[in-house]
């Protein structure tokens, strides 16, 4: 206000303010009413320009979206982490994508084929010993009914087994035998044991333990009416077999359902499972895509690695497209082809039509996909194309559409500039009346907020000091992360350590200035209720105890179990211990340690939290609370920070009704030590 009266006050300094406001705007008025002109005369020139640039900027454009989504889809390293992590024991593929080796097989999604050679090949590469062995228990079983002399020759048959399968067959005829013998509990144990340890493992069927022995303890269970394999847990395992557990094939698949299904007594469910949608899309790319890969593969430019080629395949079902590309995976020496199918509405829906609806929104075009026979295929109509159009064909993805792109008409054009200019004038006088108004508050307050603004510039230069690491760490670890594809694994997770570490960081900083704005604004509130201080204590010490052992600290504490309930804001008091827990590390350099004690005594609660750092020195102690201060240290020990965490931590705790004092010695550490009055809790309480 002063600033404005001194500049109403010389005639001069008046007509250079208004000056100063109104001729830049009379230019821009100006300026803008000759372009619009101009622009009007020029549109019609442009149209058709305009209308061959855009279209084709708009086809580039959907296509370069495609292929951005299409090389995140065949990343490298996906398909990697599948071979190298074994995936393909697993039907449990991702719809759409998969892999096949040189010979035209697919590895994935793998589903296992139908063993009808198990029985022939029963003894065929098991040592001497253990074939001696368990054709013994085999005779005594089934031939001599002898259930004991079985057992016997099982249980040596597991000392000479060589293989995780043939642990398991011995241990099958020892579940046998004693089942046979009636010995339920014994078969029971031997049950559990194949389902738990030898889940994967398949009997001589080729049927994973797994699945077989729990039918076997549900009708042992059954039998001797003990609640061995109940209800429940069965209806866990027949789940876990839609969604592909195990690497089963499909008769093996529907004869398993078909057998849970009787038992548990349940429909068969309308939705094909995960096991029969892998199953369908396996026995897909078997029929259509391995035909098309196999017709392809004379041409010279199929034998390009990492070179993405791509497949339209029309089908009963709909529309497909498959992409792929050749892959050295992952020892370097076989050739895989890796790829993902995609059904051509889902592209319609998740790429296509959000894309367009930006482009003509960007271009000011409507935009039609049409097939050859001219039916739009976002609607499923017959459109007519206009004269003021161009049609494009694809040209990089062999998509069975053309973009149709129709310049609106020159009526609409010349009306719609006419509006713009309407409103761009409307605009220009807003402006003007909102500019006076606004310097006219501005130099309102210039002279109130001249104080304030030196305050919060010493603020700033701390805060932004502060910020600047971290988000430069963030950034030089990213940026390290994204561009070096082959970081080794011991970097990389350094580097999200560090990211990890340095968020905390802005995170802890963020709040601080967030809870500061709110007490400077009287907005601050506290919910206090009543709880277990010793627990929140206890709580907040372990989810910060990382960050000390990463720092070198050691931890003692120090926390009464009996400390009675008491009214607080958890959420302060983990702010106030959080605070105190910072201060510990930034301060501490040589002696790194940290006490913290909570004690019930005759005074009441007392909460202390000491380290051994660089301390504070006398002439300072008083200060450290005040907004915005810092303790200017007399080592070459220089501390970060922005001087709000001790001002937020005492208005919590005067907040609560709690009392903070501060003892510390230069160069031998700081204590804090709140009290906790228990008599005013107790009252606040009843």
């Amino acid at each position: 206000m002063k600033l404005f009266s001194t500049v109403l006050r010389r005639k001069r300094g008046v007509i250079l303010f208004v000056a100063a406001f109104m001729l830049p705007l009379f230019f821009v008025v100006v300026v803008s009413i000759d372009t619009f002109s101009k622009r009007q005369k020029t549109t019609r020139s442009l149209l058709e320009s305009n209308l061959w640039l855009s279209g084709r900027s708009a086809l580039d454009q959907l296509e370069i979206q495609f292929i951005e989504q299409e090389s995140k889809w065949l990343d490298d390293k996906y398909f990697n982490d599948i071979l190298k992590n074994d995936n393909l024991k697993r039907p449990d593929a991702i719809p759409g994508i998969f892999i096949i080796d040189q010979d035209f097989q697919v590895l994935y999604p793998k589903i296992a084929e139908d063993k009808n050679d198990y029985l022939l090949s029963y003894n065929r590469g098991w040592n001497s010993d253990f074939k001696e062995y368990m054709g013994r228990a085999e005779t005594a079983e089934f031939t001599n009914q002898n259930f004991s002399d079985a057992v016997k020759n099982y249980k040596a048959s597991i000392d000479l087994a060589e293989t995780l399968q043939q642990e398991a067959l011995a241990i099958e005829g020892l579940a046998r035998s004693h089942l046979s013998g009636k010995n339920y509990h014994q078969a029971i144990k031997y049950y559990q044991l194949l389902k738990n340890k030898y889940s994967q493992t398949e009997n001589l069927g080729g049927h994973p333990y797994g699945i077989s022995a729990p039918l076997q303890l549900y009708s042992i269970g059954t039998l001797i009416g003990e609640n061995t394999f109940d209800r429940d847990s069965l209806l866990i395992t027949y789940q876990k077999i839609k969604n592909g557990q195990w690497l089963i094939s499909s008769s093996s698949y529907f004869f398993f359902r078909a057998e849970y299904e009787s038992i548990l007594k349940i429909d068969t469910e309308l939705t094909d499972s995960k096991f029969e949608k892998t199953l369908n899309f396996n026995q897909f790319v078997g029929g259509f895509v391995i035909p098309a890969l196999k017709e392809r593969s004379g041409f010279s430019e199929f034998n390009k690695v990492d070179e993405t080629r791509r497949i339209y395949i029309q089908t009963e079902e709909g529309q497909n497209l498959i992409s792929f590309k050749e892959m050295l995976i992952p020892d370097g020496e076989k050739l895989y082809i890796v790829g993902i199918h995609l059904n051509l509405d889902t592209v319609i829906n998740k790429i296509i039509i959000p894309k367009l609806a930006g482009l003509t929104i960007e271009t000011g075009l409507e935009f039609l996909l049409v097939n050859s026979s001219g039916v739009n295929i976002l609607t499923g109509e017959t459109s007519l194309i206009p004269e003021e159009s161009l049609t494009l064909s694809f040209t990089n993805i062999p998509f069975p559409w053309s973009l149709v792109a129709i310049q609106p008409g020159y009526e609409k054009l010349e009306s719609d500039a006419k509006v713009q200019m309407f409103i761009y004038g409307l605009l220009v006088v807003i402006i003007i009346i909102l500019m006076f108004f606004g310097a006219f508050v501005l130099l309102r307050d210039i002279s109130r907020e001249s104080d304030s603004m030196l305050l919060q510039t010493e603020f700033v230069h701390n805060v932004s000091h502060e910020l600047k690491t971290p988000l430069s760490l963030i950034r030089l670890y990213s940026e390290t992360l994204l561009l070096k594809e082959h970081l080794p694994e011991a970097n990389r997770k350094e580097g999200l350590q560090i990211i990890t570490k340095e968020s905390e960081r802005l995170s802890y900083m963020i709040n601080n200035i967030l809870d500061f704005s709110k007490i400077e604004l009287g907005r601050k509130e506290f919910d206090l209720k009543p709880g277990n201080l010793a627990e929140v204590v206890l709580n907040t010490l372990d989810l910060y105890r990382y960050h000390f052992v990463k720092k070198g600290f050691t931890v003692d504490d120090e926390i009464d179990p009996d400390i009675p309930l008491v009214l607080f804001d958890k959420n302060a008091v983990e702010g106030i211990l959080i605070n105190l827990f910072s201060n510990a590390i930034k301060f501490s350099t040589d002696s790194k340690k940290l006490i913290v004690k909570l004690k019930n005594n005759t005074e009441g609660i007392s909460l202390e939290v000491s380290d051994k750092g660089i301390g504070i020195p006398p002439d300072e102690l008083p200060h450290i609370f005040n907004r915005f201060y810092r303790v200017k240290s007399t080592t070459d020990f220089e501390a970060r920070g922005s001087g709000l965490g001790l001002t937020i931590v005492k208005h919590a705790v005067e907040a609560h009704g709690w009392k903070i004092k501060v003892i510390s010695t230069s160069g031998q550490g700081s204590s804090f030590f709140i009290s906790i009055p228990i008599k005013d809790k107790k009252e606040e309480l009843d």
